[in-house]
């Protein structure tokens, strides 16, 4: 018997993160559309995290691995470790989870993973999103930042799943769908690109925080000025934050098209600012790759390519989210 919950590929795939839970909330875009569209506005820089200085605001981890993205209303979330949920093999509470219409994403060793380029050759744990199974093929359905740096929807067999846990005492997240008649939070939305602009958290969610890393933070616009002055002056430069950037362009799209679909706000205004926003997709694309090929080649005028369009991008940015800021208000 195969038993699979419904999944969407992401609109957001800069983190695992944002990608699982993102591919449950896209399966019902219709209902979630205005969570969505009221949230993935800011980014933030954490300079002292050890994994990820850069992320969106609404996924960047605070204390215990706890993000905001867990408080979406559409989502039941519980956590649980291997000792606590008490299993003897993890594909038994696999199949138990998903029969009852939870999701999960587990810490697992992809050295036991067929799918993973660290299979049979190092030890790497990592967050994996899990979904589904077949108990007469003896498959589990994952989804992952694999061998290629893509987010990817893999078959793995029971006895890699079970052996990828062994001895892993990491969380275990749930998460179940939960429909709720959720309006758009106009005075988020512009608290929100305010935010943006001013490099500022005027929710200050990150002042309850207790890790080093989360201290001295930066937010919005700033992330471009750290992406110049230091991931651009690193001897590899880190693909993540210029990812994100797109992500961030990907995001705004989706959030004017449904801005539109309202019929309350300035339709000629939002046209432009839409088209504006198609070219900063395209620009923040190409400047993502110009990255990709500088860690090839390590040319000094590419380099150079890449500052300047990073400094052209903030600009842009900081016109399209004035712009949209004064429609909405």
């Amino acid at each position: 018997m195969q038993v699979c919950l419904p999944v969407e590929y992401p609109p957001i795939t800069s983190f695992p993160s944002i990608a699982n839970l993102l591919s449950i909330l896209w399966v019902h875009k219709e209902r979630t559309l205005p969570w969505i569209c009221d949230h993935y506005v800011q980014l933030i820089i954490r300079p002292n995290h050890p994994v990820t200085r850069s992320d969106f605001y609404d996924q960047a981890d605070t204390d215990n691995f706890i993000i905001n993205g867990y408080f979406c209303p559409f989502l039941g979330w519980l956590r649980n470790n291997q000792t606590t949920a008490r299993f003897t093999d993890f594909t038994d509470y696999i199949e138990y989870q998903i029969n009852h219409g939870y999701y999960m994403d587990a810490c697992l060793d992809r050295f036991f993973l067929s799918c993973s380029n660290c299979y049979n050759s190092r030890h790497f744990i990592h967050q994996s999103f899990i979904y589904g199974y077949d108990n007469d093929k003896k498959q589990v359905f994952i989804s992952d930042f694999f061998d290629s740096g893509k987010y990817e929807r893999k078959i793995v067999s029971y006895e890699e799943i079970n052996n990828s846990i062994k001895g892993i005492d990491y969380h275990i997240n749930l998460y179940k769908y939960q429909d709720c008649n959720y309006e758009i939070n106009l005075d988020l939305l512009k608290l929100s690109i305010a935010d943006y602009l001013n490099c500022r958290d005027s929710l200050k969610k990150f002042q309850f925080s207790n890790p080093d890393y989360n201290k001295n933070v930066l937010y919005g616009l700033d992330l471009y000025n750290y992406v110049i002055d230091v991931f651009c002056n690193e001897k590899h430069i880190d693909i993540r934050p210029f990812h994100i950037l797109y992500d961030h362009k990907k995001m705004m799209k989706i959030r004017l098209d449904y801005l539109k679909k309202l019929n309350i706000f300035d339709s000629i205004m939002l046209e432009l600012i839409c088209k504006r926003n198609d070219s900063l997709i395209e620009k923040s694309l190409l400047l993502r790759n110009k990255v990709i090929k500088y860690n090839l080649k390590h040319n000094n005028d590419l380099l150079s390519k890449i500052k300047t369009e990073c400094r052209d991008l903030k600009n842009n940015d900081y016109y399209l989210f004035s712009d949209l800021l004064r429609v909405l208000s």
